[in-house]
């Protein structure tokens, strides 16, 4: 019998766990690491003034209250003496740019439920727990384990997983159709070909007791083999090393090229290699690399910045890659959470990609995310006010594409099909406060937003792109994947929707709208 992990046990991998906060640090998140943890402690006491005076008056007192906070104790101690920059308080270099090398994997969490456990590793520790972890993911043998054991470290951890009852039977993994690609959820996508698999942003979620028994979580063991892994930016969603954890070390692994790790954007070269990777390839915009007969090539990442305008710290940007891959047969775009900048906009990249040849399906985020400033403290962007200029506190911002831009950059591609994806979809990201909820789904969310009640202008029902493809009534068609089905490309005729047997969407449609 070959050992897997079980589906509701999550990993995490930490610089510390100290504290209850940094449980939710992880270290390859730019925003919601360890680097940025100063800035959002000094953001505390804005985040309880906006709450007391609401909306309305504080959008009105912007300007004073980001002053007033400017004067706090904890803002004033990152800051420098410098010259404001767009009437803002400046800040050290070192709080913009923090030494890398400063914070380091420390410590590896797993979780199920309210079941946790910290355990600590030492530098040299874990390229082992990766072999182990990988070893899992594919069905390992207790003679394997045995072998993996040879390292205390290793040992000690099964034994704890053991105990835990976190080791459980595999049973393979499930057919993906080639070419063709299998939508995990969020922006986690599998595309396949005859020869060779690229992985898409992996992020796996753990199940829950609150889930339905017929509908868990996809996992790597259900993948099967990933020769390559493209990342688009160094955010928690899309870059999680628990989740990288569990692929091979010798999985070749292309990331966006960061010159110095940021306030902003993680080195991701480097926090694999510290986990023992081997085969990891920073690129930058219009390089490729050839996997099996998949090409990958590294797009510009245009959007999701603190506005669409200047910041105040010049090489101070969210960087990141979208993606173009292409498999014989079959192509596909990813343009997770992109949208315009002050550098460009995704309209121009799509214009350039369709005098080479069109792409067949474009993923795409439609959430919009359109916020004034000020109220950034209340997501996951709460480090981003930092770069934001006195006059542009109140301005609302459209930080990503919304249903209407990402059809309109499907039409540019010529493409015949846009997935809505990058915004949760099923009860694990719902619990974390992504996407709108289904009726049905008797979870509360663990922290964030989320609600059955949509939010139209940061997390729309994927539905939405349906209804906009309806008004336009041109351009390519929206093609709403549940997780956990695959798409089989049949060329130019209508490509097949697969689903597979204990994985089955069970929570119907867009619910209704209310009458007023």
């Amino acid at each position: 019998m070959r050992l897997t992990l079980h589906r509701g046990v999550s990993l995490a991998v930490l610089a510390s766990a100290r504290t209850e906060a940094e449980h939710h640090e992880d270290l390859g998140c730019s925003i919601q690491g360890p680097t940025s943890r100063p800035v959002r402690h000094a953001h505390v006491p804005l985040k309880q003034r906006l709450a007391e005076l609401g909306p309305e008056r504080s959008l009105r007192e912007a300007k004073a209250l980001v002053r007033w906070l400017e004067e706090t104790p904890g803002y004033a101690a990152l800051c420098d003496e410098g010259r404001r920059r767009g009437g803002r308080r400046p800040l050290r270099h070192e709080v913009l740019f923090p030494n890398a090398t400063r914070h380091k994997p420390r410590v590896l969490h797993l979780r199920q439920e309210e079941q946790g456990l910290d355990f600590p590793v030492k530098s040299g520790e874990w390229p082992a727990l990766a072999e182990l972890f990988a070893s899992l993911a594919r069905g390992a043998t207790r003679a394997e384990l045995r072998a993996l054991s040879a390292v205390p470290a290793v040992g000690e951890l099964l034994a704890d997983m053991s105990s835990a009852g976190w080791l459980v039977r595999h049973d393979g993994p499930m057919d993906v159709p080639a070419p063709g690609a299998l939508f995990v959820g969020h922006n986690t996508v599998l595309v396949s070909s005859t020869q060779a698999r690229v992985l898409v942003d992996p992020y796996f979620r753990p199940a829950s007791r609150l889930d339905r028994p017929d509908y868990p979580p996809m996992q790597p063991r259900d993948l099967g083999q990933v020769d390559a892994v493209v990342i688009t930016h160094s955010h928690g969603d899309h870059f999680h090393l628990g989740s990288l954890l569990q692929l091979p070390r010798d999985t070749r692994i292309f990331v966006p090229a960061v010159e110095r790790e940021s306030l902003f954007s993680t080195d991701c070269v480097l926090r694999l290699r510290q986990l023992g990777y081997t085969r990891v390839e920073a690129l930058r915009w219009g390089e490729e690399r050839l996997v099996g007969d998949i090409t990958v090539r590294a797009l510009p990442f245009h959007g999701e910045q603190p506005t669409d305008g200047e910041g105040l710290y010049p090489g101070l940007f969210n960087e990141g890659n979208t993606w173009l891959v292409r498999a014989p047969g079959f192509s596909a775009a990813f343009f997770a959470d992109a949208g315009h900048d002050v550098r460009g906009d995704m309209r121009t990249v799509c214009r350039a990609l369709r005098k080479e040849a069109p792409v067949d399906v474009l993923f795409c985020g439609v959430r919009g995310f359109r916020l004034e400033p000020l109220f950034f403290g209340y997501t996951t962007l709460d480090a981003y006010l930092v770069d934001v200029p006195v006059e542009s506190l109140g301005k609302p911002q459209q930080l990503m594409a919304g249903p209407e831009e990402a059809l309109h950059y499907g039409e540019l591609l010529g493409a015949r099909y846009v997935v809505p994806c990058a915004d949760g979809g099923a009860p694990w990201y719902w619990r974390e406060g992504m996407g709108p909820r289904y009726p049905g789904y008797p979870g509360e969310p663990v922290s964030g937003a989320s609600t059955r009640d949509e939010n139209p202008d940061a997390d729309p029902y994927p539905e939405r792109l349906k209804q906009v493809r309806r008004q336009v009534g041109h351009g390519p068609q929206a093609l709403l994947m549940r997780p956990g089905e695959a798409l089989a490309w049949r060329g130019r005729t209508a490509p097949e929707l697969v689903r597979y047997p204990g994985f089955e969407w069970p929570f119907g449609g867009m619910p209704a709208r209310r009458r007023a």
